[in-house]
């Protein structure tokens, strides 16, 4: 098994130590992560995704003004060179591509709106994006006051899911002829903030919640555009601390297991999928090195935790679907997004 390349988002500026969008390489051997260092210098590159065929990287600039979402060709030795960038609603916190590399959906927290941008057949942009305004509060009045666009993921049919924390909802969109339309509102519990999400080969779609700390499960009726909610379990095995606010939801490769993020507890949660993959329990938690655990990732061998507060990326490796601690965690500034280039 060779080294393998990873991007790093950041945060800049006044937001943190980082210079753009960052590259690492992952040991074979150890899986720890060395030479991180800067690739392209962008303002707050908070989240990141690739194209599913081309060597194409896409990053968010999440900026209240001046908010855009940026391609990036990747060529020998992860060198970037831009391809181009779009113009998006404030705050995009998390960008996905289809599966068919035709379009990418970006959400856009500060405006509570989601833009769908169409992608070329080398990757760049190819027209504006379409955007897709939020509406809509919860009852926790200080982060709920108005719609705040979190994250999207494309369904098996092609239903663009999309979570809004601020109003409790599921949004699912659709494209025809290039351009992104609302088919559907999906309520969630009252109060829960819906933040990532993640479909299952089974067919559910698992939600973490950042406000109330659990994992939503639903099912599709008629498509994925009709979701009813079959389930709930807690974020985490032990109670979290009151201060406590989950981030990410990852699959394992096999299907066998969920693995959620929770800032305030800073532990890694393993979650067995059972019901045949309609539903989860909370198994173990184990603590993710740092402070802040934003974002991870898992494959068959590793997983790795970008923690935010401390500066730091963790390393684990996975037996039996629990991830053991593999050496001192790696110094990376302000890491809020850990993806592999291929």
């Amino acid at each position: 098994m060779s080294d393998r390349l990873f991007w790093v988002g950041t945060y800049t500026g006044d937001q943190g130590s980082g210079r753009g969008v960052h590259r690492a390489l992952r040991a074979s051997g150890s899986g720890a992560f060395e030479r991180i260092e800067c690739a392209a210098e962008m303002a707050d590159p908070s989240y990141l995704a690739t194209h599913p065929r081309l060597p194409v990287l896409y990053a968010v600039s999440e900026l209240d003004e001046g908010a855009s979402v940026a391609a990036f060709a990747v060529g020998a030795g992860g060198a970037l060179r831009p391809l181009g960038s779009r113009p998006v609603p404030a705050g995009p916190c998390h960008v996905a591509v289809a599966p068919g590399g035709d379009c990418l959906a970006v959400s856009c927290y500060v405006a509570g709106a989601f833009a769908v941008a169409p992608l070329a057949a080398d990757g760049s942009f190819d027209g504006d994006p379409s955007v897709l305004p939020g509406q809509g509060s919860g009852p926790r009045k200080n982060r709920q006051e108005g719609p705040h666009a979190h994250s999207a993921a494309f369904a098996p049919d092609g239903t663009i899911l999309g979570t809004d924390l601020g109003a409790d909802l599921l949004r699912a969109f659709r494209v025809e002829a290039g351009a992104a339309r609302l088919v559907a509102e999906l309520p969630m519990p009252s109060g829960c903030g819906p933040r990532h999400l993640a479909v299952h080969p089974s067919g559910t779609v698992f939600v973490i919640t950042e406000l109330a700390n659990t994992v939503v499960a639903l099912s599709p009726r008629d498509g994925y555009a009709d979701l009813v909610v079959t389930g709930e379990s807690p974020a985490t095995a032990d109670p979290a601390p009151g201060d406590a606010t989950s981030a990410a939801i990852k699959l394992s490769p096999d299907g066998r297991r969920a693995y959620t993020s929770t800032r305030g507890a800073d532990v890694i949660t393993v979650h067995e999928v059972v019901g045949d993959g309609t539903g989860l329990r909370p198994v173990a938690d184990v603590p993710c090195g740092g402070q802040g655990p934003r974002d991870l990732h898992v494959d068959a061998q590793w997983l790795h935790t970008a923690n935010q507060y401390s500066g730091d990326i963790s390393t684990f490796s996975v037996t039996d679907g629990i991830p053991k601690p593999q050496g001192r965690p790696q110094p990376a500034p302000t890491p809020v997004c850990l993806i592999p280039a291929d």
